[in-house]
């Protein structure tokens, strides 16, 4: 079994090597005929520039366009080859670049501001067609971004081929670099689990959109096991890659096999806002449905409810409510500011469930809520992880946790025997 810590450190080992492996020169580079305006092969400092502010003064002090022209080529071949672009110039300093000549402005919007473009603005240098932003941020933050052109048209950056899913579609990421990418998202050769589509019709003849994950083996063996239920079911497989973690984490002996089961909601708004009507047919109808089809471990140490956001206000509100049913609650980025959760949990007789909290510093209102209630849990003596990401509101922040909370609940001990 590799752990995850394990598995960071090795990664960091290497992120750390590459890093040293394109330390600045500090030098001036230049090509065979010696103009000292083109980077060497291996040559890894820009020619003639100690920083992107230096390459501003120099584009400045030029009078000749082409010049100019010659050295914003120069510094965005030198950026592409290093850190690539967005421009990483040291561990928070972060410069956001785009080239055109047919806008007026441009303007970037994203975790970090509230994905409002206001007073985001890029500075154009002067006598070319190059935009820019400066920004700093954690060595470890992962945000999601778009470019705005000329105040209305927003558009993933033309210069970075990274990208994350979102409900929205697709955004533009940036990884600081510190930020470890999880292995487990991938899908790796290995053993993996099966996916099923179910209906299931409750009393009321409401129909329920369910998918069902069996871990690698299932078919083969006659072992139970734990069952975790996922709300917003079809973005954690679609967005989160959930089953390539689950087929990571079993296969890597991180958790105990586990069975999936996603269920999409009919109406988010309505069933994910405090709707104990929905809460009951879950419990009393969708679980004792689900599990007799399963070989399921029995008791709710073996059951968890996962969410984000107000599907993490749900979760919340499922294991206060029916901690007969969930010992388990995973919540990413919890909408706690609505309602009475909080109410709810300072003032239950007990609490018996196992929670792992999660939010990102760069969702400020949902990041405090959830201090605030793991300060709760704490004086409640409450069984609960409470993690803390330099990210944002995004399914790019939750897919990469998702193994924290699973190996919260379920873990195996480690045995230093990794599977071959």
């Amino acid at each position: 079994m590799i752990s995850k810590a394990l598995r960071i450190a090795t990664v960091a080992v290497i992120a750390l090597f590459i890093n040293a492996c394109q330390l600045p020169t500090f030098s001036t580079a230049t090509d065979s005929s010696g103009n000292g305006n083109d980077l060497v092969k291996g040559q890894l400092q820009p020619a003639g520039f100690l920083s992107f502010n230096d390459f501003v003064t120099e584009v400045y002090n030029t009078s000749d366009p082409d010049e100019k022209m010659a050295l914003v080529d120069s510094f965005m071949t030198w950026a592409q080859a290093t850190t690539g672009i967005p421009y990483l110039e040291d561990s928070t300093r972060v410069i956001f670049l785009l080239c055109s000549s047919t806008i007026s402005s441009a303007a970037v919007a994203g975790d970090f501001n509230g994905w409002d473009p206001a007073n985001q603005d890029f500075t154009r240098l002067s006598g070319t067609d190059l935009y820019y932003r400066m920004e700093t941020f954690e060595p470890s933050a992962r945000l999601d971004y778009k470019l705005v052109l000329d105040g209305s048209q927003w558009i993933l950056d033309p210069l970075n081929p990274n990208t994350c899913a979102g409900g929205f579609g697709p955004n533009s990421e940036l990884a600081m670099p510190h930020y470890i990418q999880p292995p487990e998202i991938q899908q790796h050769d290995i053993p993996h689990g099966t996916v099923s589509a179910e209906l299931f019709t409750d009393s009321q003849e409401t129909t329920h959109d369910l998918q069902i994950y069996l871990p690698p083996g299932y078919a083969v063996t006659n072992d139970s096991f734990p069952i975790a239920y996922f709300h917003d079911g079809s973005e954690w497989l679609d967005l989160a890659y959930a089953q390539n973690t689950l087929d990571y984490l079993i296969h890597y002996q991180e958790i105990q096999p586990v069975i999936g089961v996603f269920v999409d909601p009919n109406d988010r708004n309505q069933d994910y806002s405090y709707d104990y009507a929905y809460l009951s047919m879950f419990s009393d109808e969708l679980v004792p449905w689900i599990e007799p089809q399963y070989r399921i471990k029995q008791g709710s140490a073996n059951r968890a409810t996962i969410g984000v956001s107000l599907g993490g206000l749900t979760s919340l509100l499922f294991s206060i409510q029916r901690p007969d049913v969930f010992g388990n609650c995973g919540t990413f980025s919890p909408a706690i500011w609505f309602g009475d959760i909080s109410e709810q949990y300072e003032s239950a007789a007990e609490i018996n469930t196992k929670i792992y909290l999660d939010s990102g510093t760069y969702e400020p209102t949902i990041y405090q809520a959830t201090q605030s209630m793991a300060g709760l849990l704490d004086e409640r003596n409450a069984t609960y992880v409470n993690k803390i990401w330099h990210e944002g509101h995004s399914w790019g922040a939750w897919r990469a946790h998702l193994d924290e909370a699973l190996t919260f609940f379920w873990p195996v001990e480690m045995t230093g025997i990794a599977p071959e």
